[in-house]
């Protein structure tokens, strides 16, 4: 098989590749239990819920933005559930994210991210409106996520609180991202990539520099843009957090074709 193959510069031109640095990033996080028949078919085959947590949602919605590798600002929304599966014989306990939205903070600005998460590392992101009420970090905030007219998240999160908890951020297990990287063949034929992989973090590159519990309210249900609808039952934790990191290269975790 041949392994070398020559690929224009311009087929990939719009974006730099890894390695992204993303400092002073910021997160509000919400867990919630749903009702579990709304997860049902949810997972892609050989991922597995994990037991305790087969109704369990994570919502996050992040600021990033990475300046030297020319990547705007944009903020984003990560719909995830906790899973499990076999690699290599062994369990890996993570996080699986169903859906990724991205929004403009700045004319254009979603859309290297886009690119670049969809292209080589196979994220399923996909554009969104999000309306922003308050500060990152600084005051009570409220976010609208909205697509092709359609709101899919109407999220509250207010009272900080001074001290947090040595467990905050333990509502759900803790572990990789896993993410279904899908690419139909252009005959339209099955599949030209159909594989399950996770982002890489640069070791030593996540800088946690503040965390903080707070009170997260969802108005209605978070609806996915397939038009499926997760009910919101409880609220299981909410939380503030800022943060350095560097995204590099993922690893393959499963290829479904072999």
């Amino acid at each position: 098989m041949k392994k070398q193959f020559f690929v224009p510069n311009e087929i990939s031109s719009n974006f730099d590749r890894p390695d992204y640095s993303f400092p002073d990033s910021e997160t509000y996080a919400l867990a919630f239990k749903t009702d579990k028949a709304a997860l049902e078919g949810f997972l892609p085959e050989g991922l597995s819920f994990v037991p305790g947590y087969e109704d369990v949602v994570l919502l996050r919605i992040n600021k990033f933005e990475c300046t030297e590798k020319k990547i705007r600002p944009y903020w984003e929304s990560v719909i995830s559930v906790p899973a499990s599966m076999k690699v290599n014989g062994e369990t890996v306990i993570g996080e699986y994210a169903a859906q990724l939205y991205l929004g403009s903070i700045e004319p254009e600005s979603d859309i290297s991210p886009i690119l670049s998460g969809q292209l080589l590392y196979g994220y399923p992101k996909r554009e969104a409106i999000f309306s922003i009420n308050g500060e990152f970090g600084k005051s009570d905030v409220s976010v609208v996520k909205k697509r092709h007219g359609k709101t899919l998240c109407d999220v509250d999160f207010k009272t900080w609180t001074s001290e947090a908890p040595a467990n905050l951020g333990t509502a759900v297990p803790q572990g990789p991202l896993l993410l279904c990287k899908a690419i139909p063949n252009v005959s339209g034929n099955g599949w030209d990539v159909l594989e399950i992989n996770t982002p890489g973090i640069v070791e030593g590159s996540l800088n946690i520099k503040e965390m903080r519990p707070l009170e997260g309210k969802i108005n209605g249900d978070i609806v996915l843009d397939t038009g499926r609808a997760l009910p919101v039952k409880e609220i299981l934790e909410s939380y503030y957090m800022k943060y350095d990191w560097i995204l590099t290269w993922g690893t393959k975790l499963h290829n479904y074709l072999k």
